[in-house]
């Protein structure tokens, strides 16, 4: 197997991976992997259900922009997941979901961030988790706010619209995601008794380097 069949075969996992999970409904969301040793990513295409993708219905993309191969037209969110590519070298899959709570917690009016309240929301994720601001679906400006706030981070959420994760594989990137839902359930959990109680923010860094290339992306 090559390294663009193999990235093709990391985004049919992600996509299986997101139904037996339920992070997406219908056609909802976009998932891509890069092509190790090339500036290429692999990137499912708009609107066809994922219950369905084959590998030849995959889009092949270069780091430019321009499709080289497929079928089919992109994901609307092509730019998005190519400006991750970009500023993130150590990643290589993106997956964007609009699962329940993540899209639940986006959008809360007032809430920037999404805190660490356990130490899986520390070691898989980096810490806390930013909320980037409202854009279009597939503008430059979304792509713009959601590669810039994920920062070194493993995952951002986005106001009114859902989460998008990464990792160093597609086995961690989902995982990111499974990690941003759970801590969103738990905060509407925790925010009907109290607060949730603050990590150290020196611990957090300190954990997060510790862990971060054994569950994150490094």
């Amino acid at each position: 197997m090559n390294n663009l069949e193999a990235a093709k075969q990391e985004v049919l996992k992600g996509c299986r991976l997101t139904i037996e999970k339920a992070f997406t409904v219908g056609t909802a969301g976009n998932i891509s992997a890069r092509v190790a040793g090339e500036e290429l990513f692999v990137i499912t295409p708009t609107t066809m259900d994922y219950a369905i993708l084959t590998a030849e219905d995959l889009v092949v993309i270069d780091m430019e922009g321009k499709v080289v191969d497929g079928k089919y037209a992109p994901s609307i969110e092509h730019n998005l997941h190519r400006l991750i590519y970009l500023k993130r070298p150590d990643v290589n899959a993106v997956v964007h979901v609009h699962s329940t709570y993540a899209t639940a917690y986006a959008s809360i009016e007032g809430i920037t961030v999404m805190p660490s309240i356990d130490i899986e929301s520390i070691n898989y994720l980096g810490g806390d988790v930013d909320r980037c601001p409202f854009a279009a679906p597939g503008s430059d400006e979304l792509a713009a706010y959601t590669s810039d706030y994920l920062g070194k981070k493993a995952a951002v959420l986005m106001q009114n619209h859902g989460s998008t994760c990464v990792g160093k594989d597609m086995g961690t990137a989902i995982t990111a995601c499974e990690i941003v839902e759970k801590t969103c359930y738990s905060l509407f959990l925790i925010n009907t008794m109290g607060k949730p109680i603050p990590f150290d923010a020196a611990f957090k860094e300190k954990a997060w380097n510790k862990y971060s290339n054994k569950f994150g992306v490094k």
